[in-house]
């Protein structure tokens, strides 16, 4: 069977009006306004070119088409390209790519990713898209920023920076599961200017009191400069009562007062 006979007639008049107008994205409604189809009829070759794998089905109601059909025919857009298209639809404001994805984009973590972590000011909870695992996290937009921009399939894919990406890590540890390892990902780069601006900044404006005293010792204890520590340490009031350092471990260790924390790692 050719491709015109796979696709049929119906198929390749709407990829060729889907084409002819650079449309990647098509909604329902779309294929009916265009070729003078029935709703019910549009649902069928949306079923069939899914089915095919010549569209990719976003969400419910929403398509991308590939620009050129690819040679086999089966088109496969990169989860970048979804995420962003996605995102686009439901209007968020803005998002960024964060957890395991991003520790192994800056090889910081060496494990192969799962799913995809995005943190986002819409949507919340695990989501299968085009057979792609994601775990939408949703958060304040003002909690949004401190990123690094890669294009990547026509799409501008928006990662954690570093110095965010290792914030992240220490922050939002029970999420990632990347407490202890982030201590020594801020340890080795206690001496770099750039990170330390810049993680110190973000560690101010977004970071809790447990996580402003584990980054105090840790910055503390791996010899930083006492600029950045004494800017930490003003900003906790004095405590009697002690977190854990590790807090996946047993409450069994010697107690640090200065950080209340008690150093169980």
């Amino acid at each position: 069977m050719n491709r015109g006979e796979s696709l049929g007639s119906m198929g390749i008049k709407f990829l060729s009006w889907a084409q002819n107008r650079g449309k990647t994205v098509v909604r329902s409604g779309d294929a009916q306004a265009a070729l003078k189809i029935s709703k019910m009829q549009e649902a069928k070759l949306f079923y069939s070119l899914k089915k095919s794998g010549i569209i990719t089905r976003v969400m419910r109601g929403l398509y991308l088409v590939p620009a050129v059909l690819p040679p086999g025919g089966k088109a496969s857009p990169s989860q970048y390209v979804i995420l962003d298209t996605l995102m686009k639809e439901v209007g968020a404001t803005g998002y960024q790519v964060t957890g395991l994805v991003v520790f192994n984009s800056y090889a910081l973590d060496t494990q192969i990713p799962v799913r995809m972590d995005v943190y986002n000011d819409r949507l919340s909870g695990e989501k299968k898209l085009a057979d792609l695992n994601f775990r939408f996290i949703k958060i304040d937009k003002r909690r949004l920023g401190y990123t690094k921009d890669c294009r990547i399939e026509d799409v501008t894919a928006r990662f954690s920076s570093l110095p965010r990406a290792v914030f992240d890590a220490i922050y939002d540890y029970e999420r990632f599961g990347s407490l202890p390892t982030a201590y020594q990902w801020l340890k080795e780069r206690v001496t770099d200017r750039k990170f330390m601006a810049e993680f110190l900044e973000i560690c101010l404006k977004l970071g809790n009191v447990s996580t402003l005293r584990r980054v105090g010792y840790t910055l503390e204890e791996a010899g930083c400069t006492t600029g950045v520590v004494s800017r930490i340490l003003k900003r906790l009031k004095k405590t009697s009562g002690f977190i854990p350092l590790d807090p996946s471990r047993p409450l069994r260790g010697r107690t640090n007062s200065k950080w209340g924390i008690i150093i169980n790692d």
